[in-house]
């Protein structure tokens, strides 16, 4: 191994990334509150020689950003780490949290308290993603201490708003603002660099295309009437029944009809990305009034789009196959955002020195991911469009088997991600002679 490396990978270890990964989970975090943890993160690399800084984009929303400076720009790359401090816990009131994920939203993985189970690390975020930002976090502290200067800069960002909730009807404000906010705002600011990683859940593999995304809300209408008046032909429920079922198997022909697949520099296959549809919310009527036949129902549609297409047309699409069903159905889309496959050679470079620093770390090949982990949008699509190469790579999910274990973290799998990180620091920035 690389003297320069092994130096680093001395200063990493289990019980120093553990804690900060904890301290981390340990602050509340929902969208809109981003705050505290912000401002922890900023302290921390202060304390720890890494300039850390704020950058605000809302009431009690932050950007943390630290950096190393390099000291020969000319020689080498600037990368920047660049992982969100808002959990996908919390952020809704709490009936609708419960409806959205059941007994999930009550168990205590979904709670802001770290805890060791079976030898991994829960609590809300621990893999999406203050784990992941606690890692590179370590790392950088790493190369500091080090002693070892770089060329090139190495930038850190704790990201705010960045999980996909979006503003409709009553849910209006910060807590319902994401899909990239914090990035787009960092970008803009010009913090920027040569290439980026996003530290996004993938099993410290790689992946660079990520489909875009389409929120639409459709109104089906009926007529208000007391129970003794109903009338199931202009009941918008019933009305609803055989339009919902549409969808679905409108949807299940379109992924079929959208899968999109991609290659490496090299040739060979890279991954598949499984554009799906989801009927993610139906409302109508009241609760304490099941007497009266509703006069509206709304439902709210999710749909990712390729790559390959742009959202306006999937939308021109699905708007004409729903008026097709029902030409009274009234269609608001309140999300669209484009989907990124750059060609191959954009992030190969980047790519090469993530994978080498996987070999390095697990003493065995990178393997493609699974197509699941392809058909997300992340943050990588920003970078994307500010033409900055960027990918995904980061530590979890955890082992398949229950929607808690893939919440979680093991001790390995943290230092395996620092060391990852140090490694492709060292060889992106170039160590100084």
């Amino acid at each position: 191994m690389d003297e320069n490396l092994q130096r680093v990978f001395e200063q990493i270890n289990e019980a120093d990334t553990l804690s900060l990964a904890k301290q981390l989970i340990s602050i509340p975090s929902p969208p809109g509150d981003e705050g505290p943890v912000g401002v922890f993160m900023a302290d921390w690399m202060k304390e720890h020689g890494l300039s850390g800084r704020l950058q605000e984009i809302g009431p009690e929303r932050y950007n943390a950003i630290g950096r190393i400076h390099g000291i020969n720009p000319d020689e080498g790359k600037s990368l920047m780490y660049n992982g969100h401090l808002d959990t996908s816990q919390g952020g809704l009131d709490p009936h609708d949290e419960y409806l959205v994920y059941g007994e999930l939203s009550n168990h205590k993985s979904w709670q802001p308290v770290p805890y060791m189970e079976d030898g991994r690390l829960y609590g809300a975020g621990s893999s999406n993603c203050k784990g992941n930002v606690a890692t590179f976090m370590i790392a950088a502290k790493a190369i500091k201490d080090s002693g070892i200067e770089l060329n090139n800069d190495l930038i850190l960002a704790g990201v705010a708003a960045e999980t996909g909730k979006a503003e409709i009807d009553q849910y209006q404000g910060p807590r319902y603002r994401g899909h990239g906010i914090g990035t787009q705002q960092l970008l803009n600011a010009g913090v920027t660099s040569d290439y980026a990683v996003v530290v996004e859940s993938s099993r410290m593999l790689v992946n660079w295309a990520l489909p875009g995304v389409l929120y639409l809300k459709l109104t089906v209408k009926g007529h208000p009437a007391y129970i003794p008046y109903i009338d199931n032909s202009r009941h918008p429920i019933y009305k609803a029944l055989p339009i919902i079922d549409a969808i679905r198997e409108w949807g299940e022909q379109y992924t079929k009809d959208n899968i999109y697949t991609y290659s490496g520099a090299d040739g060979k296959p890279r991954g598949e990305i499984r554009p799906n549809v989801n009927v993610g919310s139906i409302r109508a009527g009241a609760p304490p009034k099941p007497n009266y036949q509703p006069a509206v129902l709304n439902m709210y549609v999710d749909i990712r789009t390729s790559p390959a297409r742009l959202p306006q047309d999937v939308d021109r699409e699905f708007r004409a196959f729903v008026r097709s069903l029902d030409p009274e159905i009234e269609i608001v889309t309140y999300r669209s955002q484009t989907g990124s496959a750059p060609e191959a050679t954009f992030v190969e470079d980047l790519t090469n020195h993530i994978e080498n620093s996987y070999r390095t770390v697990y003493q065995t090949d990178p393997i493609p991911l699974h197509w699941e982990q392809h058909s997300r949008w992340h943050d990588v699509i920003i970078y994307h469009e500010h033409g900055i190469p960027c990918v995904k790579c980061g530590p979890g999910p955890g082992p398949e088997g229950s929607d808690y274990t893939r919440r979680s973290l093991s001790p390995e799998e943290l230092v395996q991600a620092a060391k990852m990180y140090a490694s492709a620091a060292l060889s992106i920035c170039k160590v100084a002679e």
